[in-house]
């Protein structure tokens, strides 16, 4: 299995859909409030085996070479996700995505975790830039990005459209590899 320890505490890793679906699901279930205000997926998630199925064709997409999902574990326990939603090998870039467990916030988790998965992206798969797109309201999570000196590109206006029916502004952040390795 891959997996990748960032320190004591925060490790990523390929989702075990056998064993990690159940406590992912508990996570989304206890945090679906928060998760759907920024998350369209968090609404259409019903059940355990919905979240075994994602994990699954995850690992699908990973093999492929499109994506990369990982488990965030704290102290070897789940407590999220975070991906390469998709790789474009072509422009060399990736996007982040990301979430933790409501109970799991303000332990600078989400950082390290940020962290562990661009060091992945520019060692092991060379990109060039890493993308974190971020609803403009989503405090939290611009300031992951802010604390990982990525540079604010710009706002993009009405990016993504929620199960409500109303389009959010996205702010994208990036980080280029070379930015990377002067911060390491």
């Amino acid at each position: 299995m891959f997996s990748f320890r960032y320190d004591d505490d925060v490790s990523i890793a390929l989702p075990l859909p056998d064993k990690d679906s159940a406590a992912l699901y508990a996570l989304v279930e206890d945090s679906r409030t928060t998760l759907a205000q920024w998350l369209p997926w968090a609404n259409q998630l019903h059940s355990v085996d919905d979240e075994k199925k994602f994990l699954q064709t995850t690992l699908t997409h990973f093999g492929a070479g499109d994506s990369l999902n990982c488990v965030i574990r704290y102290r070897n326990q789940p407590v999220g996700m975070i991906s390469f939603n998709q790789i474009n090998k072509e422009h060399q870039h990736a996007e982040i995505g990301y979430w933790l467990g409501n109970q799991w916030h303000h332990k600078n988790i989400m950082h390290r975790a940020v962290r562990a998965l661009m060091t992945i992206g520019f060692t092991e798969y060379n990109l060039r830039k890493i993308i974190i797109n971020v609803d403009i309201n989503n405090d939290s999570s611009n300031h992951v990005a802010q604390k990982l000196n990525c540079h604010l590109d710009g706002t993009k206006r009405e990016d993504i459209l929620y199960s409500n029916g109303e389009f959010a502004d996205m702010n994208e952040w990036t980080l280029l590899r070379s930015e990377w390795e002067k911060l390491r």
